[in-house]
């Protein structure tokens, strides 16, 4: 059982998708959670991610972030630290948008930038400005993905700044290992969310068959993982970027008839 007991945790994008599921995964493990992004604090229905953990007697709250704010960013975390300190934080906050090289407009790039790559690294800096004075160690968690890692046909601006998040994640890995603070990602495939409805049914049952275990994932299964990479059992991975996407980057499948040992056509 991973006990988080005495943790604040801090999850970007938090109000649906990865970030929900992290943020009650995390609550559940005992981490005070602080909800942080541009609409989960906006709601009264009760259905807010704090609202759920909190209905499950957990401790958390909402607030409004627009991570591509460097100043937002620096009030927001200031304010988290000073009440809670930060142990774990978790940048999920994303943006996608589809396009080739000549299909991507200027404002797309810029948005894709500035969530992805200018959020992740404005509260990656926010985070380890207290976590360091503070001596305790720390973990950040960067939600990358696939498309950061080898090139996804038609996602020319996704893919760039995924990877500016992988290597960003590498570079703050061994830049402040020595101050016990571990930084890494989770590298997504594809995942049930809102995000993924923009595939139709033909698409995906195609993106499922050339997938090992032949299925997507949950949000659950990738807020597993960020768990793990939030306590104590992932001490010793520094700067590493796990992918959970059903064995796509070991090797994607080809369709066709299986070979036997026997050199016939099964």
């Amino acid at each position: 059982m991973i006990d988080l007991s005495g943790k604040t945790a801090l999850v970007t994008g938090g109000s649906r998708g990865i970030g929900r599921a992290t943020a009650l995964t995390l609550a559940r493990a005992g981490s005070t959670v602080v909800v942080a992004d541009r609409s989960d604090a906006l709601r009264t229905d009760g259905a807010s991610t704090s609202d759920l953990i909190r209905a499950a007697g957990g401790r958390a709250e909402s607030l409004l972030l627009d991570v591509s704010s460097s100043a937002a960013v620096d009030a927001v975390f200031d304010d988290v630290a000073a009440r809670h300190g930060i142990d774990i934080l978790v940048n999920n906050a994303g943006v996608l948008s589809p396009g080739s090289v000549t299909e991507t407009s200027d404002d797309a790039w810029r948005s894709l930038f500035s969530v992805n790559v200018d959020g992740t690294f404005f509260c990656m800096r926010a985070a380890l400005r207290h976590m360091v004075p503070a001596g305790r160690g720390g973990k950040v968690i960067n939600v990358a993905s696939i498309s950061g890692l080898r090139a996804n046909p038609g996602f020319a601006g996704y893919c760039a700044a995924k990877g500016a998040m992988v290597n960003l994640t590498r570079q703050a890995g061994i830049d402040y290992a020595p101050h016990g603070i571990n930084v890494n990602a989770v590298a997504p495939g594809f995942v049930e969310t809102d995000m993924t409805a923009i595939y139709d049914a033909p698409i995906r049952r195609a993106l499922e068959a050339q997938t090992p275990n032949g299925k997507w994932a949950t949000a659950q299964q990738i807020a597993d993982t960020i768990l793990f990479l939030s306590c104590g059992l992932s001490d010793h991975l520094c700067g590493e970027v796990v992918a959970v996407d059903g064995g796509w980057l070991v090797g994607t499948p080809v369709v066709v008839e299986r070979v036997t040992a026997a050199g016939g056509i099964a």
